[in-house]
């Protein structure tokens, strides 16, 4: 079947306002000051759509926003960062989703207001969607509660159409970490969780063996581990890739952008290895300047890089 999708996204896209700059964490009744701030669109699926777009992949989004001026606002954003927003829609009963991101230099943290972030279920998936698609997405499983029941059938209908999938993990706020994973996982191509997610999720306290706990599975797995690079398993063999070095503006969507960059490369027929350094190079170039900044990313920025 012909495809004329790259990428479908499916999940959350929200606004993020985003703190950098901030030498540490307010403690209750303390108070910080940030160096800078931002409002900006945001979520770990929309991130990843904006990186894939700024990659040259024609992708688009399935997502629920609200009827308020925050939803109107993600709407212009998509279409300026050139994500398709057919599958966009606007609830008439759930407010935008907003993430305050409190981001300092080597790591960050989030409180969200869920709003219609976990507004998305797997029957608002549409079918031709789905069909279109050579690839199909799903970011931040865990805050995805509506869509996980019907998650593992949604990926089955993917690779009956011929479509590769994937997903990222994200942080489980209730740290059940559950939500029905192990029953997805075996539909999946690529997991992208970090290590605190590939780690809680297994049990384990060493990402190689949380990997390879994942990928036995079925997936390849692959665990982003910021200043210490990433490493993967394919189920028989494990990988592993250090992290570049560049000045650090700020880390929000970097495990975004290093999933588009693993995934731009491994569409492309690169191996396993090449392509974590891509990732790591598309997550080096996103954490050198603030917030989702996908413009920062293309094939040749990528390419040169790597070169030097």
């Amino acid at each position: 079947m012909e495809k004329d999708l790259d990428v479908l996204a499916v999940g959350e896209v929200n606004v993020d306002l985003i703190m950098s700059g901030l030498c540490r964490l307010p403690e209750w009744g303390t108070e910080v000051l940030a160096g800078h701030m931002e409002l900006r669109l945001g979520g770990s699926t929309a991130n990843f759509a904006c990186a894939c777009a700024a990659l040259g992949l024609k992708v688009e989004l399935v997502a629920w926003v609200g009827r308020d001026a925050f939803g109107d606002f993600l709407l212009r954003e998509l279409d300026h960062y050139g994500v398709g927003r057919r599958w966009v829609r606007q609830a008439e009963d759930r407010s935008t989703g907003l993430t305050v991101s409190l981001s300092g230099k080597n790591d960050r943290a989030f409180v969200t207001s869920l709003g219609t972030i976990d507004y998305l279920k797997a029957q608002d998936v549409p079918q031709e969607a789905v069909a279109a698609a050579r690839h199909v997405h799903v970011g931040s499983f865990f805050l995805q509660t509506a869509l996980q029941p019907g998650l593992a059938e949604l990926f089955q209908q993917a690779r009956a159409a011929g479509a590769t999938t994937s997903l990222d993990a994200g942080y489980d706020p209730s740290e059940k970490w559950d939500g029905g994973l192990r029953q997805v996982l075996p539909y999946v191509d690529l997991f992208f969780p970090n290590e605190v997610e590939a780690c809680a999720s297994t049990g384990s306290t060493r990402p190689e063996a949380a990997a390879e706990t994942l990928a036995s599975l079925g997936p390849l797995v692959v665990v982003k581990r910021g200043a210490q690079g990433c490493c993967a398993h394919d189920g028989c063999t494990f990988y592993q890739a250090p992290a570049y070095r560049v000045p650090v503006a700020d880390t929000t969507a970097c495990g975004d952008a290093f999933n588009a960059g693993f995934l731009w490369a491994w569409m492309n027929g690169k191996s396993v290895p090449e392509a974590l350094k891509f990732g790591n190079a598309a997550g080096a170039l996103a954490a050198t300047v603030g917030g989702n900044d996908p413009t920062v990313l293309s094939p040749a920025a990528l390419e040169a890089f790597l070169a030097t």
